[in-house]
C-alpha cells in the first residue's frame, strides 16, 4: 500500500506542474533546460554512470526489500 501522503504530495507536484505548463510555460522551459545542462548532460552522464549505476541499483533494491518485507508481516 502505497502512504495515503505520498500520493497527496505527488498529486499536487503534478497539479502544479500542470498549471505550471498552462500559466507560466516560460519557466517549465527554464526548468528543463536546467535540468538538460546538469542532470541530463550526457558527457556527464558518459562519465558518471557506473556511480549512478549503483546508487539506483542500490536504492531499487532497498525499496524493493522494503516493500516485500512489508507484505509478509
Amino acid at each position: 500500500m502505497i502512504n495515503p501522503y505520498l500520493k497527496i504530495f505527488f498529486g499536487l507536484a503534478i497539479l502544479l506542474l500542470g498549471l505550471g505548463y498552462i500559466y507560466k510555460p516560460e519557466v517549465i522551459e527554464r526548468l528543463n533546460r536546467l535540468l538538460k545542462e546538469t542532470l541530463l548532460n550526457d558527457s556527464y552522464v558518459a562519465l558518471q554512470r557506473k556511480k549512478w549505476g549503483f546508487f539506483l541499483v542500490l536504492i531499487g533494491s532497498l525499496l524493493l526489500y522494503m516493500g516485500v518485507s512489508r507484505m509478509y508481516r
